[in-house]
């Protein structure tokens, strides 16, 4: 009976770690996608830029896929400094602020 009683018990905390950490996790799984969508959109505007330039676009359509690109790593750039902070509470590595 009392090994019963500890199996029950501990399959409660258990499943309340689980039902706390879940939304933690889920937060950090969408962050990390939308990094990841990031970096396909850098991917395709990189793609688009060499393309641009191997088939002799002119100088405003060269700028216009060098701006996207500047924006899609600052993009890129903000998304980590984000999950950085996250991750670390928005301390430093020492572990204090």
């Amino acid at each position: 009976m009392k090994i019963a009683k500890n199996m029950f018990l501990g399959a409660l905390v258990l499943g309340g770690l689980v039902a706390v950490a879940a939304p933690a996790l889920a937060d950090v799984r969408h962050d990390r996608h939308e990094l990841r969508s990031d970096f396909g959109e850098l991917h395709r505007d990189r793609r688009e830029f060499f393309r641009d330039l191997h088939n002799g676009a002119g100088r405003a359509e060269l700028a216009r896929d060098r701006r996207e690109i500047w924006q899609d790593r600052r993009e890129i750039s903000r998304d980590r400094r984000d999950l950085r902070n996250d991750r670390w509470d928005h301390r430093g590595w020492w572990g204090w602020r």
